[in-house]
């Protein structure tokens, strides 16, 4: 593309919105066309019989108005709409009455609204009705005010039939082009927004358990806070993490916390456990949330010996031993979601607090255990007893270790 045309396409583009950008640009092509349209009427009026010149005289006025229409609408938009649709409806329409209605010249002023319906957007209705009114008036004074052409030289019927072929079939692929234009913009703005809910859908499903997400979309106003009495409870913690953490760039810190938690949610996914949170290098789910689920305590249960065996085969990859401590509890929690801005699903209650007392007071590698626990595992399941244990803010408290599956 010629640097002179590449530069008129683009005037006024820069410092605009992209909507705006867009909306210049689409005025500019037009423009340009236009120019071109003109510029070959005029010479194609001149050569076929240059007593026609009156006729190329009004085609280079129209090319002139449409070459500074771009500049002129960035500085004063809506002077330059009225004064260019009210010259374009007298100009065609003197155009009209030079050669006659024979020649459908008159045509050309289906495309005026056409032309700012493109460059305006529907966002100004009252320029797009009263550019609309005018040219269907200049069509209607066109029609049933001229006849047979002024211009001697205009009379021929060859000339006539041409300029009819060539106004009905040009104007109906510029009206063409600018339909398919918007239709193109629509569904892109269609397909945009479908990828955008799209993305805002799987993220809304990636934060939040999908009956939550379900549940607040059908709702976004109610509260959701929910009272479960069959629950299980697994926290996960990191053995000596603040120390291998200082040795640690930012970068292979976090990839190192990744690695270990995607591990964890897949394995939580495979037992059909619910991730509740990551607290710096805790881990936490639960079972049996939001909704029952049949043996809630065993499927944690199974859980914890997996994450132990991933850290054991991720501990011989790296050549370094990564050991965590696993507390679990069971029993009933409420649990919902707090939060407007930033959506969160919690659960809380002695369960809970029970469940993560178990994880801070264990020992690296295993997995400690409380008496509701026990019971709803004592038939699959080996236990160490461990005694009581002085828990903080409980009190003593009766735990065993989870040893092995029976």
């Amino acid at each position: 593309m010629p640097r002179w045309l590449a530069w008129y396409l683009e005037y006024g583009v820069e410092g605009k919105t992209k909507r705006d950008q867009r909306r210049q640009f689409t005025g500019n092509v037009i423009m340009a066309l236009s120019v071109l349209t003109s510029v070959l009427y005029s010479g194609g009026f001149f050569l076929y019989d240059p007593e026609l010149w009156p006729t190329c005289a009004v085609a280079v006025a129209l090319g002139v108005q449409f070459f500074i229409l771009p500049f002129a609408f960035n500085r004063y938009p809506n002077a330059t709409i009225a004064l260019s649709t009210v010259f374009s409806c007298a100009a065609f329409s003197f155009q009209t009455y030079l050669v006659g209605t024979e020649t459908g010249l008159y045509l050309y002023l289906l495309l005026i609204p056409a032309i700012w319906l493109a460059v305006l957007g529907p966002g100004k209705p009252i320029h797009l009705f009263s550019t609309t009114l005018i040219g269907i008036v200049a069509i209607l004074l066109s029609v049933f005010c001229f006849g047979a052409p002024a211009l001697q030289a205009a009379q021929q019927p060859i000339l006539q039939a041409l300029l009819m072929s060539t106004s009905v079939i040009w104007v109906g692929l510029l009206i063409l082009a600018f339909g398919y234009v918007a239709f193109q913009r629509a569904e892109r703005a269609e397909d945009a927004l479908e990828a955008e809910h799209a993305r805002s859908e799987a993220l809304l499903y990636n934060l939040l358990p999908t009956e939550i997400a379900a549940r607040l979309k059908d709702a976004p106003d109610q509260t959701i806070a929910d009272s479960l009495d069959h629950t299980a409870i697994l926290f996960a913690d990191i053995v000596d993490f603040t120390p291998r953490s200082a040795r640690m760039t930012p970068e292979d810190l976090v990839s190192f916390l990744n690695r270990i938690f995607s591990t964890f949610d897949e394995l939580a996914a495979k037992h059909g456990l619910e991730k509740i949170k990551t607290i710096g290098d805790a881990y936490m789910v639960a079972a049996g949330l939001p909704h029952p689920i049949d043996r809630p305590v065993h499927r944690v249960a199974e859980m914890a010996f997996d994450m132990l065996d991933a850290l054991r085969d991720l501990s011989a990859e790296l050549n370094d031993p990564i050991d965590i401590r696993i507390g679990l509890h069971a029993g009933p929690v409420v649990a919902g979601v707090i939060g407007h801005q930033k959506l969160f699903y919690d659960v809380w209650g002695d369960t809970v607090n029970t469940a993560s007392r178990m994880e801070s007071h264990g020992q690296p590698g295993r997995i400690q255990v409380t008496a509701a626990a026990r019971e709803a595992l004592k038939n699959a399941y080996d236990f160490d007893p461990r005694g009581a244990v002085e828990i903080k803010g409980i009190g003593r408290l009766e735990t065993w270790w989870l040893v092995q599956r029976t």
